[in-house]
């Protein structure tokens, strides 16, 4: 296995659309609707033009005998705000899509866009491994090299949110040095949500 950054060239966008389309099933559905054929031309889109949330400049992807096995999305502390984000969105994929991705973070990740300005973060967006490779340390090493490139860059706090309950997702960032730091209540159509908070502080952990 190796991990690279996405290339177009390289790599099947829509495999890593896929990846990212089945990261969260109570988060992209709403997004970029039931419709999974649609819904993937649409990431694919995103990922294509870049300069996005799921842009392809922020996507590390686990390849293994040529093909995507898993991806990593992380986001500079410099990421664009929600608003540019839905601006990004409306130019790739509609504003009907943009409006939904604009009222489903607002809904869900609230509380997160409140600290984002006063407590700037790298953020992991997906983290997302094919059923068949899952358990076999795939995740691990996308954290692992997220952890490295942060460190590269002089250090600093990775960000991530766990739609609960969700025990395997936590127990792989817990082993990775993720904690738990808080948790909140959503709000989407016709459920509530628990939305976990985790943190990984790259200077408090030696390489």
């Amino acid at each position: 296995m190796i991990l690279e950054p996405f290339s177009p060239k390289r790599h099947s966008a829509r495999e890593v659309a896929g990846l990212i389309y089945d990261t969260e099933p109570a988060y992209f559905p709403l997004v970029f609707g039931s419709d999974r054929t649609g819904a993937l031309r649409k990431i694919e889109r995103l990922i294509r033009a870049g300069g996005n949330v799921f842009g392809r400049e922020k996507i590390t992807c686990a390849v293994r005998t040529g093909r995507v096995i898993g991806v990593l999305v992380m986001q500079a502390p410099d990421a664009p705000g929600l608003l540019q984000e839905s601006f990004a969105v409306a130019r790739a994929a509609g504003i009907a899509t943009a409006v939904r991705f604009l009222l489903t973070e607002v809904l869900i990740f609230a509380p997160h866009y409140l600290k984002r300005t006063t407590e700037p973060a790298y953020e992991i967006s997906s983290l997302s491994v094919v059923p068949a490779e899952r358990g076999r340390g795939v995740g691990a090493a996308l954290l692992e090299d997220a952890a490295r490139k942060v460190r590269s860059r002089g250090g600093g706090r990775i960000v991530l949110s766990v739609i609960a309950p969700n025990p395997p997702a936590v127990r792989l960032y817990e082993r990775a040095g993720f904690r738990i730091v808080s948790a909140h209540r959503a709000w989407v159509p016709f459920r509530p949500l628990t939305v976990l908070t985790m943190v990984y502080d790259t200077e408090e952990t030696v390489p």
